[in-house]
């Protein structure tokens, strides 16, 4: 037993690290790429990599419930309950409320396409190579946007060494990927171990520790600097865009899904969407909309409890 949460401890210390690193290595890089590929691209995507790695492998072992699961799983909790957190931690630090970047228009754009992808993925009521396709081809169309983007405005970026802020990405995705897996197992293993509900293990437990490092790192950024908030919530915003296209696209390319077995689900994150867009859609996060969003989540855990 000793063992256990010694090893619990190693894990999580590694995870603080890689958060850690990736803040710091955005932070920096961020003067040279811009908020919009920074956060929205690489951090997004990096923060997604290992949700990404185990929505393949569980496709690829048939556990396509599990997949879709860790697929979509993770918006609910961040876009309520993280970018709560984010909000109220910012306007304790900064004493102001969290002013988003122009450039987070490209995120809101493409969340709205993604949102309505899903949309008619759950009419059409099934993931397949079809919709699939459809739901990876928007994400496809945002990293082109982004990387054209970047390219037409890239001449007013800082010059100068690029080698410190990627190899501090490069070490926390390493990290990130490593040990995320193992994180989330131990948390599942005490969780059983003191009894948790099935349901709270599902909804609650599993989706906290699998998006720890993403919250830490967005925590990070906020202390680092007044940007450093609204970095975080267009690495928020690009790692669901991911999941909610790339990660779906994967399961649907490897069967034919049907939307009826995880509706619930599905539609939580439909709507969890929706309330990111209404909440960021003016750029500003506020202090009370932070503690709605925390209100929101808690009555969802409440609420998944009781039913």
């Amino acid at each position: 037993m000793l063992l256990f949460w010694l090893e619990f401890i190693g894990i999580f210390i590694a995870i603080f690290v890689s958060a850690e690193l990736l803040a710091k290595g955005a932070d920096e890089l961020e003067d040279f790429l811009g908020q919009g590929i920074t956060g929205g691209i690489i951090l997004g995507f990096l923060t997604a990599l290992p949700e990404t790695i185990f929505v393949i492998v569980a496709s690829l072992e048939g556990s396509f419930d599990v997949a879709l699961g860790s697929a979509i799983g993770g918006n609910v909790l961040l876009f309520t309950l993280g970018i709560g957190l984010v909000g109220v931690f910012y306007a304790f630090k900064w004493r102001t409320a969290l002013q988003i970047s122009s450039e987070y228009s490209v995120e809101n754009v493409f969340l709205v396409l993604t949102t309505i992808g899903m949309l008619l993925v759950l009419i059409y009521g099934k993931l397949n190579i079809i919709s699939g396709l459809l739901l990876i081809l928007i994400y496809v169309i945002y990293v082109v946007y982004r990387v054209a983007k970047f390219r037409r405005e890239g001449m007013e970026r800082e010059k100068g060494n690029l080698m410190k802020p990627v190899g501090f990405i490069i070490a926390g995705g390493v990290l990130l990927v490593v040990f995320s897996h193992y994180f989330v197992e131990y948390i599942n293993e005490i969780a059983i171990m003191f009894n948790v509900p099935a349901i709270w293990l599902s909804l609650v437990i599993a989706p906290i520790a699998g998006e720890l490092e993403e919250k830490i790192s967005a925590f990070r950024l906020v202390l680092m600097s007044k940007d450093g908030g609204s970095l975080s919530i267009l690495s928020f915003v690009g790692s669901k865009i991911e999941n909610a296209t790339v990660l779906l696209g994967i399961i649907g390319i490897f069967t034919d899904y049907e939307l009826q077995q995880a509706l619930p689900e599905y539609a939580s994150s439909l709507i969890a969407n929706m309330i990111a867009l209404y909440v960021l859609f003016d750029k500003r996060l506020k202090t009370f909309e932070s503690v709605i969003l925390i209100g929101v989540y808690v009555i969802i855990v409440i609420l998944s409890f009781y039913l």
